[in-house]
């Protein structure tokens, strides 16, 4: 021991609190951190530095190389008509038979050159022309081609491609039909653009103009023309302010000082015991720099490594280091997405002693907000300071789209009204910390036989037959419900999970509620966890089972997140909320055992995990919509839950239930990386895809580990049949109702194209759009006709072949959240006879994921996308329906008795999905609007080319 006297911590941390190091909270030190900010996107990439090549040469023939230009003598054209006469010459072969190399950027193809430019009274700037028409009547504008320069050029041609119907190009001197024109300096040459609209609607072309010059080599310069029918309402649904492309802040990093919240007081009774930690798993920081700085740098080592791992086939040896790996990816990612909702000079106002601040699209997740997140904000006026002070806000509460904030006593002394804010939105890792662990403990766990089966052991937990007596009379002429329900009690698959593959419609739910009741009635001793990946799907399978059996058998564990009001009102009995104290409360492993059947989302089941129930607690795991979930986020509840059966050592082993569809809607992810290699795949899918047990033979699947649900209990035959054929094997079937069959109220209704057929298929031709800094699409001319559609319907009073309709049968989808908001304001705001209906907020508008699951009399929807230009960016993005037929398979599948579409038929020809749905329509007499045929190839690939200079825009 040594003489000198050590500090105190009281001196300690008085110290800290002075210097501003440190705050107190009751019992609790926060530590101020110091830390740089950096993201690493996974969707960045190197400019492409490839030139564009558009071919003028006849299809088939060969470019040839540019010979000198040749003397000859040209029509000349001067703006003053006392100038001599124009003489005709021949083309420049470097322009008829070569190649005309445009440049790779837009701005380059458009800009003025040699002191050639294109103009018109209606320019709108950035090589835009748009003018405005009315249906059925003639409208001329005119394009000037102007040389401003100091030499005559030589306009070889003027060409427009992927010209519609309704414009025609015309001229004096011929240009149009390939008559070369000598443009003197000063000299101007006009070009007409005549529209005749039938309908309203959005009608573009891509003017390219070719010149040259000697001796410099051939020039082009394009402009995109177009011409918009639109009616008042489509006016009012237009941008509301022009449209910011998304730049990610290239801020200096800056040293940054934390000042602790106020976090929500937590009234919740905890009595439910933690047992098995749940660790950070901090995502290592060599990982992010190895994103960063991409496969073509100093880490190329570290890249490699990390790709070695990622495309490695997944097996028991590897499943912890890859599963964790996909996740440190999603989050990386996902730190740089959540960077889209942040938001400057945000005014919060003052509601006692928290702070309320306004965040659009928060009540649709858009960002997700829970009580108990947090938020950062700093002064605005301090954006640029350093260090930066930010201040750390709780969550308190959630309202519609206002935030309740809990801050420091430093900051609520600072704030007066008006002051304004940076926001940044931080993201809960609790799901992925959870997800972390499940992975972990998987295979300390003994799971592989479960999640890597090979085969049964083949014994039944039935000495006699299963003879059951059905919860559900409708079970009995349903075969392959039976049969699935007979397997899963009987237990012979185990260790295997057993699947039910319930395409839409076909009771898959049903399904698996009746095989947990049957479970609870043959084995008196068996304890049953079902799950779900969302609130609404456990939620559902509660009711369900609560229809049958007494709250006291029945406990739905709920978040502590999850706002009281938005649990239904029958389920509410036999949940964790406290009455009295007006709070969730998680009881004792002691009190959950009085339970024989626990309902939790995936998530939250990791509580249960915690608790570290003893092994074989639980005898069976249900998981519905399993094909919604990550596998590590199904895997939450198994690992720590579920035992496996052994024949020697654990005969009595768990049984594991999955439910779900392979071919709808997956999880939603966001790093490219990770869905790239298999953290999209939900477990489901991954057993069906990779597993021989699961693989379709000739004969079907073997029924002792799988059941293909073959009845369709939902829609019209002929909205069946598409996905039928493309996702089914044509072997799902129409089933008859025993009651009133709804599905064909509507085949005489007298707005259909063709009677008895009960799909419409309404093409348009309309503008993709976006606004102020949002980079989702809007279609304000499918707007238009779904409002059409829908006042016939909730007008028909059940007159011309149209029973009356409520609104709350009535679905309208669209893969686009700007869409959605734009319909949400026509229907309840603008249109004066929609928005007087006194049910019409019954009536739902939402994107497709927030339909899986559910089901309409009627489903609308518009399809949005009329621009080829942005399909590659929606296929790299997984956005809207082209290039993923999962979201076209949930989109058509939701109606029950009439399907009507709106889009664009040429856009949406170019997926193999689409282009079946509407060759179907189109057979069957279902297709209407805007007229459709093939377009040229030759047309198709110059537009091809021209769309990668994104003149269509």
């Amino acid at each position: 021991r040594t003489e000198e006297k050590m500090p105190s911590f009281s001196t300690i941390l008085y110290a800290l609190k002075v210097s501003q190091q440190a705050q107190v909270h009751g019992k609790v030190v926060h530590f101020k951190k110091k830390r740089r900010v950096v993201v690493a996107d996974q969707y960045r990439r190197p400019r492409a530095k490839a030139e564009v090549s558009v071919p003028v040469n006849a299809p088939g023939q060969q470019p040839s190389p540019s010979p000198p230009a040749p003397q000859s003598r040209a029509k000349k054209w001067y703006s003053s008509s006392s100038r001599p006469p124009a003489h005709a010459v021949p083309a420049d072969p470097r322009v008829a038979r070569g190649t005309l190399t445009l440049p790779p950027r837009r701005a380059e193809f458009i800009r003025e050159k040699h002191g050639v430019r294109i103009v018109s009274e209606h320019d709108q700037g950035n090589g835009r022309i748009r003018f405005a028409v009315v249906p059925g009547q003639p409208t001329t504008v005119t394009l000037q081609v102007q040389n401003r320069g100091a030499e005559a050029v030589m306009l070889r041609r003027c060409r427009p491609c992927q010209r519609p119907r309704e414009l025609s190009f015309t001229d004096e001197q011929g240009a149009m039909q390939g008559q070369a024109l000598l443009l003197h300096p000063g000299g101007t040459y006009p070009i007409q653009v005549c529209c005749l609209a039938t309908c309203n609607g959005y009608f573009p072309a891509v003017v390219v103009f070719e010149f040259t010059k000697e001796p410099d080599e051939p020039f082009s310069i394009g402009c995109h023309v177009a011409a918009v029918a639109e009616s008042q309402l489509a006016k009012e649904l237009g941008p509301s302010a022009p449209f910011q492309p998304y730049q990610a802040s290239l801020q200096r990093p800056i040293t940054v000082i934390t000042e602790e919240g106020v976090p929500p007081s937590s009234n919740k009774k905890n009595e439910l015991e933690r047992e098995i930690p749940l660790g950070t798993y901090q995502y290592p920081k060599s990982l992010k720099d190895t994103i960063l700085l991409g496969p073509n740098t100093g880490a190329s080592s570290s890249w490699s490594a990390m790709r070695s791992l990622l495309e490695a086939p997944l097996q028991a040896e590897n499943y912890q280091q890859k599963f964790q790996l996909l996740l440190h990816l999603e989050e990386i990612q996902s730190e740089v997405d959540i960077r889209r909702y942040d938001m400057q000079d945000a005014a919060m106002v003052q509601d006692k002693a928290l702070l309320v601040l306004s965040v659009p699209g928060v009540a649709e997740s858009r960002p997700s907000v829970l009580k108990g997140d947090h938020l950062l904000v700093h002064l605005s006026s301090e954006r640029d300071v350093s260090p930066l002070v930010q201040y750390k806000g709780y969550v308190h509460g959630v309202e519609l789209e206002k935030v309740r904030l809990g801050f420091s006593s430093k900051l609520m002394k600072r704030f007066v009204n008006n002051l304004r804010f940076d926001v940044t939105f931080t993201f809960s890792r609790l799901p992925l910390r959870v997800q972390h662990r499940a992975v972990a403990l998987a295979m300390q766990r003994g799971l592989s036989s479960i999640l890597f089966p090979s085969g049964s052991c083949q014994r039944s937990l039935f000495t006699d037959t299963f003879q059951p007596q059905w919860f559900d009379r409708k079970l009995l002429a349903n075969e392959e419900q039976r049969r699935a329900v007979t397997h899963i009690v009987t237990g012979m698959s185990r260790p295997a999970p057993y699947l039910i593959f319930g395409p839409p419609g076909t009771g898959k739910t049903v399904t698996l509620v009746e095989a947990i009741k049957q479970v609870w009635m043959c084995f008196k001793d068996a304890r049953i966890l079902a799950c779900a990946p969302s609130n609404s799907a456990a939620d559902l399978l509660c009711q369900r089972l609560i229809k049958d059996f007494a709250p006291r058998y029945v406990y739905r564990l709920i978040a502590s997140s999850r706002n009281y009001q938005e649990v239904p009102a029958d389920i509410r009995p036999c949940c964790n909320w406290d009455e009295k104290q007006s709070c969730y409360w998680y009881p004792s492993k002691k009190h959950l055992g009085c339970y024989r059947i626990i309902i939790t989302t995936l998530v939250t089941a990791g509580r249960l995990v915690s608790a570290n129930f003893p092994a074989g607690f639980f005898s069976h795991v249900f998981i519905d919509e399993c094909g919604q979930a990550v596998e590590t986020e199904s895997v939450v509840a198994i690992a720590g839950l579920l035992s496996a059966m052994d024949q020697k050592t654990n005969p009595k082993g768990g049984q594991l239930v999955l439910a779900g569809d392979p071919q709808q809607l997956g999880p939603v992810l966001r790093s490219p990386l990770a869905i790239e290699h298999g953290l999209g795949t939900s477990l489901l899918e991954r057993l069906m895809l990779h597993n021989p047990l699961y693989k379709r033979s000739s004969d079907g699947y073997d029924p002792q580990f799988v059941t293909k649900l073959l009845w369709n209990y939902r829609s019209h035959e002929a909205i069946l049949r598409v996905p039928n054929e493309l996702f089914y094997d044509n072997e799902l079937k129409a089933c008859e109702s025993d009651g009133l069959d709804v599905r064909g109220l509507y085949c005489d209704w007298e707005e259909l194209p063709k009677k008895g057929f009960p799909i419409i298929f309404h093409g348009v031709c309309g503008e993709d759009r976006r606004e102020a800094k949002s980079p989702s699409f809007f279609n304000t001319s499918e707007i238009e006709v779904l409002l059409h559609y829908l006042k016939k319907l909730l007008q028909s009073q059940g007159k011309g072949g149209c029973p009356t309709v409520s609104p709350k049968e009535v679905g309208i989808i669209s893969p686009y959240r700007k869409q959605v908001e734009k319909i949400r304001k026509a229907v309840t705001s603008l249109d004066p006879v929609l928005r007087a209906l006194p049910d019409i907020h019954l009536l739902k508008v939402g994107s497709v994921e927030e339909f899986q699951g559910q089901e309409r009399r009627i489903i609308l929807i518009s399809t949005v996308r009329s621009c080829s230009e942005y399909l590659q960016l929606d296929q790299g993005f997984r956005l809207g329906f082209l290039k993923n037929p999962k979201r076209f398979n949930v989109a058509i599948t939701r109606a029950k008795a009439l399907l009507i579409v709106v889009g664009n038929p040429a856009v949406l020809s170019k997926d193999p999905h689409w282009q079946r749905f509407l060759r179907y329509c189109q057979e069957q007499g279902g297709y209407t609007g805007y007229p459709y045929g093939d377009e040229s190839p030759a047309e198709d690939g110059l537009a091809a080319n021209l769309q990668a200079l994104q003149l269509s825009a």
